[in-house]
């Protein structure tokens, strides 16, 4: 608890901070935006001065220099673990993008971390915020599906070689990216699991890699059942011709079958229920939204929920922390062991 601002930095100066967390950061009273941080000091220097903060060129730099509350990781996924347990071992409180890490043991030694410093750990799962896909979780706990059956996320989408190639080539690499399922599906995984409610009981995955000279999949489908009996369905494509065509999640039960799609779950597609609710009818008859990025909005509201609990001590129980960043890398572990030894694998790991 404080009643000061939260003195904050920004780890990684790419796509993500500079299209949503910058942005998002300046904009809430909660924190003061001190400094940021990236290995290419040209990009370094450029955000530091549109942002009227510090740069830095290395996060041990920064975290002896610089008096900090508050870390913002987004870096190359495979990078995050390592360089939150520097900020977390000087009891810095951390948030993630997504994914959490690329493997469960770092992940978990990172919550463990988090836990013995008694620093806040929080993973970016901005989709979760959605008014659509709130109108969904709503629904599902009204009980308006009846018995949920099937949930499926298709992704249709198109990433060029070039995509692959800038920065440095990180998104080309399977430890530092993975492929379509890790950076670019987590967030429907994810979506998918919070959703249902219910943990992933086995799956079964195929993945490959086509057109392009590089180490992570392009491509591919899984099967996934649930604890409550759901059984989900998985199908992705990074190369779909000639540009990006869908992303949606649908759900359906014995009463109700809803569809959630557009460039970042922004829009519901549809919406049918055997039992009417006037007020929810009408508010997804009106949930479409238009965000200005794939990001959507829900960089803000993650912001803003982060910075109310760590300065009132509040815990805040729909704010994604550290144990449901896990939940996701858990299955993307499950889902690629799947793939590389062609055998259905059983959840927990």
């Amino acid at each position: 608890m404080t009643d000061k601002p939260l003195r904050a930095a920004v780890v990684g100066c790419g796509r993500v901070s500079r299209t949503a967390h910058y942005a998002a950061l300046k904009g809430n009273s909660d924190f003061e935006f001190r400094a940021v941080c990236d290995i290419d000091r040209e990009r370094a220097d450029e955000w530091a001065r549109r942002n009227n903060v510090r740069a830095y060129y290395d996060l041990g730099a920064m975290l002896r220099e610089e008096p900090l509350d508050f870390v913002a990781i987004n870096t190359p996924n495979g990078l995050h673990p390592r360089l939150a347990s520097e900020a977390a071992e000087r009891g810095i409180h951390v948030m993630c993008e997504k994914p959490l890490g690329m493997s469960l043991k770092e992940v978990d030694a990172l919550i463990a971390l988090c836990t013995r410093k008694g620093v806040g750990l929080f993973t970016v799962l901005q989709n979760r915020f959605n008014a659509t896909n709130q109108l969904v979780k709503r629904a599902v706990a009204a009980g308006r599906f009846g018995r949920l059956l099937t949930v499926n996320v298709t992704m249709r989408w198109f990433r060029r070689l070039e995509y692959y190639a800038e920065d440095h080539g990180w998104r080309a690499s399977r430890d530092l990216a993975g492929g379509v399922f890790t950076n670019q599906a987590v967030h429907y995984l994810d979506t998918m699991q919070w959703l249902i409610g219910a943990a992933p009981e086995s799956c079964f995955a195929r993945m490959d890699t086509a057109i392009y000279p590089i180490e992570v999949e392009t491509h591919g489908s899984a099967v996934i059942t649930f604890a409550n009996g759901v059984i989900g369905s998985v199908n992705l494509s990074a190369l779909n011709y000639p540009d990006d065509r869908e992303g949606s999640i649908t759900l359906s039960g014995e009463c109700g079958t809803v569809k959630v799609g557009g460039k970042s779950m922004n829009k519901i597609l549809e919406w049918d229920f055997a039992v009417p609710d006037p007020v929810d009818d009408e508010r997804a008859r009106n949930a479409d939204y238009e965000p200005p990025t794939v990001y959507g909005f829900g960089h803000e509201e993650m912001y803003r929920r982060v910075g109310h609990q760590l300065r009132t001590g509040r815990r805040d129980a729909e704010l994604p922390d550290g144990h449901e960043g896990r939940r996701s890398v858990e299955l993307l572990e499950g889902l690629y062991r799947s793939a590389r030894t062609d055998a259905v694998v059983r959840f927990p790991l």
